[in-house]
């Protein structure tokens, strides 16, 4: 269960060398800050940009015919997004979006591209974090056929826990709802009300209104 919802991609996922290329600004960039809910990219529009977070989470996301929002995959602090242009067809498919106050470095995919195949160590750093987002990619969608919500959404919980601090009571705030967290998990609203409904009679979590509680997250973690 170590490996369930590793569609979270950090810092540590990310060659230092990569990080370098922004940190030291070895080509132009600019930094951005986006508030929650801000769109970085929609759907079906050409986007020459990749980003490397500072901190935040942004999540990658489509829309199905039917109208319901189904979330691929979520970045945050250290981590390199936007690779659409390394496609034939440059319309990404996907839209970005700012789930928390988030700022990240903004540059020319072009620029970076032209930087890592004019260097090779930064090249071979490139492909190998582009090959590892795939596997990462692969592995959830079998965590997704393997695991309960519950399982899951546990998983989710003590991944969101290390991206908000402990209160004075050890307890630790959570601001997304129900139906923002099924989403998380590819799973109905329904369901992840019954796991947090679990999760409440042991005590592992507090629910409130648009946000929840982690009050023992050792014990959380016993699910993962």
């Amino acid at each position: 269960m170590a490996k369930i919802m590793k569609q979270f991609l950090k810092g540590n996922d990310l060659s230092l060398s990569i990080q370098e290329i922004f940190k030291n600004e070895l080509i132009p960039c600019t930094v951005r800050h986006l508030p929650k809910g801000e769109i970085l990219w929609h759907d079906k529009e050409p986007h020459p940009y990749s980003y490397f977070i500072i901190n935040g989470i942004i999540k990658l996301h489509v829309v199905t015919k039917e109208g319901r929002e189904k979330a691929l995959f979520y970045y945050t602090n250290g981590s390199l997004l936007g690779f659409q242009n390394l496609a034939k067809e440059k319309r990404t498919i996907t839209t970005a979006t700012a789930i928390l106050p988030t700022s990240l470095y903004a540059c020319e995919f072009s620029l970076l591209y032209t930087f890592v195949m004019n260097n090779p160590q930064y090249f071979a750093a490139f492909t190998s974090y582009i090959f590892h987002h795939m596997a990462v990619e692969a592995e959830e969608i079998v965590n997704i056929s393997l695991y309960n919500t519950a399982e899951r959404l546990a998983a989710l919980l003590v991944l969101l826990a290390e991206e908000f601090p402990q209160n004075e009571q050890g307890y630790i705030e959570i601001p997304f709802n129900n139906e923002e967290l099924a989403t998380m998990v590819g799973a109905c609203r329904n369901s992840v009300f019954n796991a947090l409904s679990v999760f409440q009679k042991q005590k592992l979590i507090h629910k409130g209104r648009g946000r929840l509680v982690i009050a023992d997250l050792p014990r959380l973690k016993e699910y993962v």
